[in-house]
């Protein structure tokens, strides 16, 4: 039975978990990469500020990432069923530099750290990038509730694609397009995949072969990975992106490996290496579109 406690977990369940943990921040990174590599192509690439605003957006998640589990996990919201296959899931330095009960204070400090970094360019660019900051700094605040009413996947779809692909487009280049909103639409449906994966809910009793019942769609796996590479070769063909971002459909048999590997019952270790598999997609083909920018 899977009852949200470590103890039950096995070595190889616990180091995947740990694996997930600390790659799911490259969904901050990624979409950051991509728009300093549009931004390097248009000729006003400045390496300080986007060192600056990775930073800025890499902190708000580690934000949201102490009060997620301060509302989920210390207060174990049972509409969260993350919790009973994550359990072993704790941020950053949780019970080593902070106890539990300290997370939201530490998620509140990232969260005022990101806001300063917003404030100085808003100072550099004006208003533009308040209303950018303020937006993003609200999914963070409000992620959990709006997770809860099972708008997660649209959240995670708009704030690591769209958003942060404009905003960091447009602090290094100072104009808002609709470049980077398209450039991103590959890579955020594929962070979706991963944030579809991660959020699986399972019932509670364990089959005797060791398997677990899994509530996943396969179409759905298939509809997002599909819309992905999809929506990367019709920006190719409109010349929204460029030809050597062909280069990231080298990453279509691994996605489809992902579907293949998820039934609706099987072992808690396969689900989670798909996971970690869906993951090393999203980060391979980022920066594969991204590499196309600057050949």
């Amino acid at each position: 039975m899977i009852d949200g406690s470590t103890a039950g977990q096995s070595v190889p369940q616990m180091k995947a978990i740990r694996f997930i943990k600390y790659l799911l921040f490259s969904a901050s990174i990624i979409p950051c990469m991509l728009a300093a590599c549009m931004a390097q192509a248009a000729g006003k690439f400045r390496m300080d500020w986007f060192l600056l605003v990775t930073f800025a957006i890499f902190i708000a998640q580690v934000g949201g990432d102490y009060l997620y589990y301060y509302f989920t996990h210390y207060h174990t919201d049972q509409r969260d069923a993350h919790t009973k296959i994550f359990a072993g899931w704790k941020p950053l330095f949780t019970d080593t530099l902070l106890r539990p009960e300290q997370t939201v204070f530490a998620g509140a400090a990232c969260l005022l750290l990101g806001l300063l970094i917003g404030l100085y360019f808003y100072v550099q660019l004006g208003n533009t990038v308040l209303i950018l900051a303020a937006v993003g700094g609200a999914i963070a605040v409000f992620f959990t509730p709006l997770m809860l009413r099972g708008l997660k996947e649209p959240v995670i779809f708009v704030t690591f694609g769209p958003l942060i692909v404009l905003g960091v487009y447009f602090v290094l280049t100072r104009r808002l397009a609709l470049e980077p909103v398209l450039a991103s639409l590959p890579g955020a449906f594929l962070v979706t995949l991963v944030a579809y994966l991660k959020s699986a809910r399972f019932e509670v009793q364990e089959l005797e072969s060791g398997k677990v019942i899994l509530n996943v769609s396969v179409t759905a796996i298939r509809w997002l990975a599909g819309l992905a590479y999809v929506t990367l070769v019709i920006l190719i063909i409109s010349r929204h992106l460029p030809v050597w971002s062909l280069m990231a459909l080298a990453t279509m048999p691994f996605a489809y490996l992902i579907q293949k590997r998820m039934k609706r019952q099987q072992r808690i270790e396969d689900y989670l290496w798909a996971t970690v598999y869906s993951l090393i997609v999203y980060v391979a083909t980022g920066l594969l579109i991204s590499s196309g920018f600057v050949i």
